[in-house]
């Protein structure tokens, strides 16, 4: 086996025991997400649809995981990180992705080989079944109220790198947030790895679609000019009282942003309890 392949190995090891029973190794991915992550995804910037100061990796949810394996990674399909400990052409896809991914971007300098393949692991065991829907109740840091949230992925082929042939994978994370106690509530989607202004145009139950505005600038946290599109668009937001809205009953489907790439979210499997929790806001 090529030394590659056995790095990747070992990550997959370490990911098999990387849960809430090992706070040493929480605690490792806390402060280095702290350190690089944080400092472009903050509260007040919330770069990305993501805020991460106040990240914690032993409630952190399936699809947050999941959307962040994404950028540390520049697009590298799912199935090609967990293939990288067994086969050498999925080995060297993802060492190319993490080359050039948001691992890199915190302006502290490139983090040691072994600390980015512990993260790597970290993410990879903690975001199994992101496909599936998750109900989380968290504190929304700048205020302190319960905020329920759920969330979901859905990973398809590029289309807006494939004549690169540098991403493999577009992730998109539908996020949906209640805040139960004032009756605010949000969806937003969120993609990755690139940044896009355009047309987002959001359909559900097969309704006629919604068209959109993305537009905007995020600027990174880390001390530089540097500015890129957006990678997040919240395309319902409303308050209390009688502006609850309606859940999708079957599906909620997204187009149009990039070109060729249509990705459409399962409604139908959010189960009971979890409409419940989201009803304070949701109907």
């Amino acid at each position: 086996m090529s030394k590659l392949l056995t790095t990747f190995a070992i990550i997959a090891a370490l990911g098999a025991t990387l849960t809430a029973a090992d706070p040493a190794a929480l605690d490792q991915q806390n402060t280095f997400v702290k350190t690089h992550c944080a400092v472009c995804h903050t509260d007040r910037a919330n770069n990305g649809g993501l805020s991460l100061e106040g990240f914690d990796a032993s409630i952190a949810p399936p699809s947050l995981a999941a959307m962040m394996l994404s950028k540390i990674t520049s697009g590298t399909a799912l199935a090609t990180v967990h293939a990288a400990s067994r086969d050498a052409v999925a080995a060297a896809a993802l060492k190319r992705g993490l080359g050039k991914g948001a691992v890199n971007a915190s302006g502290l300098g490139a983090p040691a080989p072994d600390v980015v393949d512990g993260l790597v692991a970290a993410f990879t065991a903690q975001s199994a079944h992101a496909d599936k829907w998750s109900v989380e109740r968290l504190k929304h840091r700048p205020t302190g109220a319960e905020i329920v949230t759920a969330s979901i992925v859905r990973e398809l082929p590029s289309a807006a790198a494939a004549d690169r042939g540098d991403t493999e994978a577009a992730m998109y994370r539908l996020v949906l947030t209640c805040n139960a106690a004032s009756g605010e509530g949000a969806m937003q989607l969120a993609w990755s790895p690139v940044p896009k202004r355009g047309t987002l145009a959001v359909a559900v139950d097969g309704k006629p679609a919604t068209s959109y505005t993305v537009d905007g600038t995020e600027r990174m946290g880390n001390g530089t000019s540097a500015t890129t599109g957006p990678a997040a668009y919240v395309f319902a937001r409303f308050g209390g009282g009688t502006s609850r809205i309606e859940l999708p009953k079957r599906t909620l489907t997204a187009t149009g942003l990039f070109a060729g790439e249509t990705v459409t979210f399962p409604f139908d499997e959010l189960a009971k309890p979890a409409r419940q929790a989201l009803s304070g806001c949701f109907r």
